[in-house]
């Protein structure tokens, strides 16, 4: 094997380099690797016909028989069926070096030689106890069973490695499975852009904010999950301090809100114009605001940094992996609006501390939080296993 050169296959049972599966990080971890000269082969998408008419005849008996939400990828049996079709297929990959996935579920059955990455933000019960919608009481008993006992299968096999986006998810797996540190890796998944923001522009568009107006960047699609709610409470506190703020909202279209807000939807990156709003957004804003109630990386932060927006944001499930204190704010669950707000307030009139915020939120961007980092900090841990395979 070229030691420079790997041949990649990256399996799910969805389409793994579709940019709406899973918020588009699969695909972008192919686009990096494939970037950085490596052979990647995507092995997925399987029988996406029978999936769809699985899923929408179950999700829809569950929701009105029960009030329950089904989730498909813990059903052992629904999972031991695509994974049986799914490892026929990656027989005709035996000359692959290591198969990449982002499913511990769909590795949990899976029959292969080769090294298996997984790349997760959190283990089951982690979802479990932190997500709303996958609260054990709002999800059939068996399919609360059978994810625990789809990672626990997956994670003890010997030739299976995480690869998990914060030490809060890492820990975790160690912890409550017994996996081995040494197949235990800590790395946040890079921003999903296509083409990095140029420098040169993100620091000129961060010189031009002057301090008369404190413009807010909220993103998500889910208002009330992400802490939209307390958002709005946090815009209110600082306008009644006396500082003149808006929040604008992205992702979502809550109803009936202040004067203080300004809602611009959903933007898509696939449509040119909404993506220059987005990016306009990103470079006109004086901070990140996200304060989150479960969150296990955050991909948003990441781009937040790229644009050089300091953070302020909820200290939960893997964000303070993300979120560093030289550029960025974290505050407990419990903690109220006003908390936040004195914060921004201290930090927004505070020009030069305001300046260094933006800096080192650039670049710890170009350090750790960038697709290209990424790609090569997971190059690393791939060939760091494939030689102690082989050493062995």
């Amino acid at each position: 094997m070229d030691r420079d050169h790997l041949k990649l296959v990256f399996y799910d049972v969805h389409d793994p380099e579709d940019k709406q599966f899973w918020a588009g990080s699969s695909a972008h971890v192919i686009s990096g690797l494939r970037k950085a000269g490596q052979s990647v082969t995507s092995v997925g998408n399987l029988v996406p016909r029978l999936r769809r008419v699985l899923r929408a005849g179950l999700f829809h008996a569950y929701r009105v028989a029960r009030n329950l939400h089904y989730h498909p990828d813990r059903h052992d049996l629904v999972t031991r069926f695509y994974t049986a079709i799914g490892n026929r297929r990656l027989r005709q990959h035996r000359d692959a070096d290591a198969i990449l996935t982002v499913s511990a579920a769909f590795a949990a059955y899976l029959e292969v030689p080769q090294p298996i990455f997984v790349l997760l933000d959190a283990t089951w019960g982690q979802i479990v106890e932190m997500y709303p919608y996958f609260a054990a009481d709002r999800q059939p008993a068996h399919i609360v069973r059978a994810g625990y006992a789809l990672d626990r299968r997956a994670f003890a096999k010997p030739n299976l490695h995480l690869v998990m986006t914060s030490a809060w998810a890492a820990d975790r797996a160690m912890q409550e499975y017994g996996m081995d540190p040494s197949r235990v890796h800590i790395l946040p998944f890079g921003a999903n852009f296509t083409d990095d923001p140029q420098r040169d522009l993100v620091m000129k568009a961060a010189a031009q904010r002057n301090g008369q107006h404190c413009n807010l960047l909220f993103v998500g699609r889910e208002f009330d999950r992400k802490g939209g709610p307390i958002a709005v409470e946090i815009a209110r506190n600082l306008n009644q301090m006396g500082v003149p703020a808006t929040l604008h909202v992205v992702g979502c279209s809550p109803e009936s809100m202040p004067d203080c807000v300004k809602v611009h939807g959903l933007l898509k990156k696939e449509i040119p114009g909404q993506l220059a709003q987005l990016q306009n957004l990103y470079a006109t804003s004086d901070f990140f605001l996200l304060p989150t109630r479960a969150e296990a990386q955050g991909i948003v932060f990441n781009e937040a940094a790229a644009y050089a927006l300091p953070v302020a944001a909820t200290d939960v499930g893997g964000v303070s992996t993300v979120v560093q204190k030289d550029w960025g704010f974290l505050l407990p669950l419990e903690a109220d609006a006003h908390q936040y707000a004195v914060w921004l307030r201290n930090a927004f009139q505070d020009r030069d501390s305001y300046k260094l915020l933006s800096e080192n939120a650039r670049k710890d961007f170009e350090a750790r939080l960038s697709n290209t980092v990424y790609t090569q900090k997971l190059l690393g841990i791939i060939r760091g296993a494939l030689h102690a395979t082989r050493a062995a």
